[in-house]
């Protein structure tokens, strides 16, 4: 039962909250004229590290790479210099130990809740500062339950041999020559205070400390702050890790009471509470408004503000009898803004009353239907209201999306027909959505540039639709297109005629596979383009050129990566034609029907074991695991590293290598393949090695 200590803790937090009150209450007294109440909370995490008799008082520890604690405090400034708050810190301290001569371990679960004051060099600093310096200080109630790991999983002791190795028998044992190796679970399943190795007995989990701090806090703006500290808890106990001076044999410590150290990153907000401003009241009578309103008259027009139309006029700006700006032409633009004066009844103008030409008004007719890409059209008065009424002027948006054209999609397969067709396409190449494959061309700013080429497209054939790439995602375009009367409207700008014939398209195809593979075997292939035909087989190809000396060295290139089935094909006009139309020069007849074997080579391919992936830094008690482990291969990648264990030529042989090191303590591990040094998922290397 662990009642008492927390009775322990909960008294101790009570105290610090009357004594925050009070201490508030008599200083808020003295100086809420300049200081506010202002309350503010904060939120934050870090690592704890530990200082005792367990691990030669962390010579080796770095504040960074530790166990995780979480801290909440909430706090109110005494004045401009001085802040109080009450806090509370839960998380967990270990220490381990290994030497010739002792072997010692421990993982403590701690509570810890206290009161704090911090000082902010307010005296001695800008007091319009962005970032600003702080030392803290206070008392805090600790409540620790420290374990112990001295038992592995199937319930054996551990004996620590001289050699350096863990067995189940003792060394000096009669029957140590039965001993068998075993290792360290690190699973904390003993209580060190119930164990009562040293005749301690039932000593009290609880204790008080003194949190001494020093950091530095950052304004965010709008009540936020960022913080950035150490404190260092010096606590009245020795006995967190369950080993003192008084502690028996090859246990027996320094004597040095248990002190640990929280490195955090928090964030906070304060709570502003400063009293609204009092309303303003008018100082006029009602009857000396009603003249000022009759009369006034804002933007100075000669027009009262009483019968004003259009208010805020531009000074010097010639105005009709309602003040609105003239607008000679009838144009809908005011005279002052008018750039074309006299323009035609009926004309199409722009903000600038300026007429549209033809491609103007498709450009702007096309873009008006696109919602994200607004542009107005000012036309007559009729369209867009009264003579006069303001123009917003708005800034050119930047586009945050393109517009490409797609020709065909795949869930399935598609014929081989449509597949020559797509890739006669010079440009094509595949976007994967969900469980689907779009097939698209283009990548244009302007939607009526993708129109035309969505025309011209099927003028050749193609059932194409234009849609909307944002962010590596297609959707469909907001008003879902246009209508086959604005389409017809829109041939006789851009007649959708077919086009002459093409230039011939060589393309490397590196592989056809029964299998659909992983994005990973091909991570250095640009422009890659995946098909599956009709058949079952999934074909990948890559490049696009008009040269066959340029095609050429691309597929040397891909041979040299690994792909010994690559090889040159040719397409034009939605055919595939012969290499020697492409230029080429062959020694022998080329038969289109015959394809050379498309594999890719796997002499380099083996099979290992990842145990573990880190963005940053490895923690020192899992790297200890990785060193005493040994044959671990470090593997780079674009955000993190990887930890591969061993080589072996097959999955199964990596599969019971995976198991073993499970029972180690490894749950986390699982199987990969290695291909020249690109990390693939486990079954595509098992496909590739079986040939399908």
């Amino acid at each position: 039962m662990r009642i008492p200590a927390a009775l322990h803790h909960l008294r101790a937090l009570s105290f610090g909250a009357a004594m925050l009150a009070g201490t508030v209450g008599v200083l808020a007294q003295s100086d809420t004229a300049r200081i506010p109440f202002k309350p503010g909370f904060t939120l934050g995490t870090g690592m704890l590290g530990f200082y005792g008799d367990v691990g030669f008082q962390s010579k080796y520890y770095s504040p960074l790479v530790s166990r995780i604690g979480y801290e909440l405090r909430a706090f109110t400034p005494i004045n401009d210099w001085l802040e109080v708050g009450l806090f509370a810190l839960h998380g967990r301290l270990s220490a381990n130990e290994a030497s010739l001569s002792r072997n010692l371990n421990f993982e403590s679960r701690i509570t810890t809740g206290g009161l704090q004051f911090t000082y902010n060099f307010h005296h001695l600093l800008n007091p319009k500062r962005v970032v600003e310096p702080w030392v803290s200080v206070g008392f805090e109630s600790l409540e620790f339950l420290s374990k112990t790991d001295l038992r592995d999983a199937q319930g054996r002791y551990y004996h620590y041999w001289a050699d350096g190795s863990i067995r189940d028998i003792a060394e000096d044992a009669p029957n140590a020559a039965d001993a068998v190796e075993i290792y360290r679970d690190h699973t904390y399943e003993s209580d060190i205070r119930e164990s009562n190795l040293d005749g301690f007995g039932k000593y009290p989990e609880q204790a008080w400390a003194i949190p001494v701090g020093i950091g530095v806090k950052m304004k965010l703006g709008h009540g936020f702050d960022a913080r950035f500290g150490t404190t260092l808890h010096i606590t009245t106990t020795d006995l967190v890790d369950g080993v003192t001076n008084a502690s028996l044999g090859t246990r027996k410590g320094d004597g040095i009471n248990d002190r640990f150290l929280f490195t955090s990153f928090a964030v906070g907000y304060s709570i502003n509470t400063k009293p609204r401003e009092k309303r303003w009241k008018p100082t006029l009578t009602p009857e000396q408004m009603d003249v000022l309103a009759l009369n006034d008259d804002e933007d100075g027009d000669g027009v009262s503000d009483w019968t004003d139309r259009c208010p805020h006029t531009p000074a010097g700006t010639r105005v009709d009898a309602f003040g609105c700006p003239v607008d000679s032409d009838g144009d809908g633009v005011p005279d002052h803004m008018d750039d074309e004066p006299g323009t035609l009844a009926g004309a199409a103008v722009n903000e600038r009353g300026v007429t549209l030409g033809d491609d103007d008004i498709l450009r702007a007719y096309l873009n008006f239907i696109d919602s994200g890409n607004v542009t107005m059209i000012y036309s007559r008065v009729e369209s867009f209201g009264p003579v006069g009424q303001p123009v917003v002027k708005r800034p050119p948006v930047r586009p945050r999306k393109t517009f490409v054209v797609k020709v065909g999609t795949q869930v399935e397969g598609i014929s081989e027909e449509l597949i020559q067709r797509i890739l006669s396409l010079p440009d094509v190449r595949t976007v994967e959505r969900n469980d689907t494959t779009f097939y698209v061309v283009g990548n244009y700013n302007d939607l009526p540039e993708a129109i035309k080429r969505q025309l011209q497209l099927k003028g050749q054939g193609f059932e194409s639709t234009v849609m909307v790439e944002e962010d590596g995602q297609l959707k469909d375009l907001p008003s879902g297109g246009i209508t086959p009367r604005e389409e017809e409207v829109l041939t006789e700008v851009v007649p959708a005629k077919a086009t002459p014939p093409g230039k011939v398209v060589v393309r490397v195809q590196l592989g056809a596979f029964r299998y659909r593979l992983g994005q990973d075997i091909f991570k250095n292939v640009k422009d890659l383009v995946v098909l599956r035909d009709q058949d079952g087989l999934t074909r990948y190809y890559t490049g696009a050129f008009t040269d066959i000396n340029d095609a050429a060295k691309h597929k040397v290139n891909m041979l040299l990566n690994g792909f010994e089935g690559a090889f040159l094909v040719a397409f034009k006009d939605g055919k595939r034609v012969s290499i020697t139309q492409a230029g080429a020069q062959l020694s022998g007849p080329e038969n289109l029907t015959n394809l050379p074997d498309e594999t890719i080579n796997t002499s380099q391919l083996v099979f290992r074991v990842q145990v573990g992936t880190f963005a940053g830094n490895v923690p020192m008690e899992t790297m200890g695991k990785y060193v005493e482990l040994g044959n671990i291969k470090p593997v780079a990648g674009p955000n993190a590293v990887r930890y591969l264990y061993g080589d072996y030529p097959n999955r199964a042989a990596a599969e019971l290598a995976r198991k073993e090191l499970q029972n180690l303590g490894f749950t986390d591990a699982f199987v990969v393949g290695d291909l020249n040094g690109r990390i693939i998922l486990a079954e595509d290397a098992e496909r590739l090695q079986q040939g399908k």
